[in-house]
């Protein structure tokens, strides 16, 4: 599957909390992207159904 890059502007404390989770999960945040890409897809799939 192609990746987009982007970015976006999101509350400093929410993006500090965030990192650290990927660090404790991974001991680094290499795997930072791939964290935020499952967030994403695990919101989605309990909210969709929303628009329904």
């Amino acid at each position: 599957m192609p990746k987009k890059k982007t970015s976006f502007i999101i509350d400093e404390d929410l993006h500090r909390r965030f990192l650290s989770f990927v660090v404790k999960k991974h001991g680094s945040m290499r795997k930072l992207s791939e964290e935020i890409e499952q967030a994403i897809r695990e919101y989605l799939e309990r909210h969709e159904s929303e628009l329904k």
